[in-house]
């Protein structure tokens, strides 16, 4: 009979089996780690071309009745649904009513540089960010500060004689307003 080599008489004791088995475990457990650590990366990078859009549906302020005398701009707590495909997402914000040249109009609260809630203040007579010092005009307009742009309008309408608005989110911290949902 003719001798046989190394790996023969591993594979034939079991030694060769078992070791290869483990080496496959370790690699598939190694993918497997890397799979998890590699998902949110993954999913951060294609988030621009994946995320939906979120539409609201036009939500009830009060009757037109509410804002007949208005001295100055009237803080709202707006409470709106948001859909997501099936799911149903029920929001509260902060916008200012007020009427400008006869008409109702409505600004969101959120401040369009980083985000913080811009108050109106009446012993200025304007609105004014706390984290930054961004200051606005009673109509919204721009008029100091770090903020890149004015005040975000939304969309009003009336609906039997009730003030209705469609609240829509906007990019922070950009020159001109783009709807982010």
């Amino acid at each position: 009979m003719e001798p046989q080599n190394q790996s023969q008489t591993a594979l034939a004791s079991g030694t060769a089996t078992r070791r290869s088995f483990l080496g496959v475990l370790l690699g598939l457990g190694s993918a497997g780690v890397g799979l998890l650590l590699a998902a949110p990366v993954v999913r951060f990078i294609f988030y621009p071309i994946t995320a939906k859009t979120r539409d609201s549906e036009w939500a009830e302020v009060g009757p037109l009745s509410e804002f007949a005398n208005m001295n100055s701009p009237m803080r709202r707590d707006l409470e709106f649904v948001q859909r997501d495909g099936w799911r149903k997402i029920v929001n509260t914000q902060v916008i200012y009513i007020d009427r400008v040249n006869g008409n109702l109009t409505a600004l969101s609260s959120i401040c369009p540089h980083l985000g913080c809630t811009a108050s109106w203040k009446d012993s200025e007579g304007k609105f004014m960010c706390p984290c930054h010092g961004g200051v606005f005009a009673r109509n919204g307009s721009y008029i100091s500060g770090p903020p890149p742009r004015g005040m975000d309008a939304l969309e009003t309408k009336v609906v039997d004689g009730k003030l209705m608005v469609r609240y829509q989110y906007f990019r922070p911290n950009v020159p001109n307003r783009q709807v982010t949902s």
